[in-house]
């Protein structure tokens, strides 16, 4: 069997595909509901904004605009479904710990940007929006397959009965399958 043919028989493959495709579906379709819009596409335009509305709120003050009409999705939840789904494809795994580390500080200009907003400090535009939400993002997808990566493994120690597993998998374990569960039920709720 080829390496490639490996790949695609591996659990690991299909944790990662399915919500990059659930995510980045909802990110196209955000696209789409103006488009399909301002063609004459009502019914379809109408239901991918009906489906949008139950996970964003789709201010248009808010949102990215094509062709003169508002996104699905604000322009928050729009980077962190696109950046979510392309990076869980593109970027590469890292094994590191210390690196898990400096990735939460992503999380930082989101929530930075949030608390400004909600004391009135200073108004977001959609520029700090999507900058935020594309970090944010991208940072939850290397933890998501970080921790896919360690739930893949602890589960191959426990079929194999290879080694006592250390307090640390049980942990990774727990996670791991905690973020399967709600990343993937929150997606396909989402899509439905």
């Amino acid at each position: 069997m080829s390496k490639n043919t490996h790949k695609i028989f591996s659990p690991y493959f299909y944790l990662i595909l399915l919500p990059s495709l659930l995510f980045g579906y909802l990110a196209i379709i955000s696209i789409l509901a103006p488009v399909l819009e301002e063609y004459y596409f009502y019914s379809i335009s109408n239901y991918f904004y009906s489906v949008l509305s139950n996970i964003c709120h789709q201010y248009p003050t808010r949102s990215l605009w094509i062709m003169n009409r508002p996104m699905g999705l604000c322009s928050r939840c729009f980077a962190i479904y696109a950046s979510f789904s392309m990076s869980l494809i593109f970027l590469p795994l890292l094994k590191n710990r210390k690196y898990i580390v400096l990735i939460c500080f992503l999380f930082l200009p989101l929530i930075l940007d949030g608390v400004l907003q909600y004391y009135n400090i200073k108004e977001s535009d959609n520029f700090s929006r999507v900058l935020s939400g594309a970090l944010f993002g991208m940072a939850s997808s290397i933890i998501y397959k970080y921790f896919m990566h360690n739930l893949i493994n602890t589960l191959k120690i426990i079929i194999r009965k290879e080694s006592i597993l250390r307090a640390y998998k049980f942990i990774d374990l727990i996670i791991g399958l905690g973020l399967v569960l709600l990343t993937n039920l929150y997606g396909i709720i989402a899509c439905i």
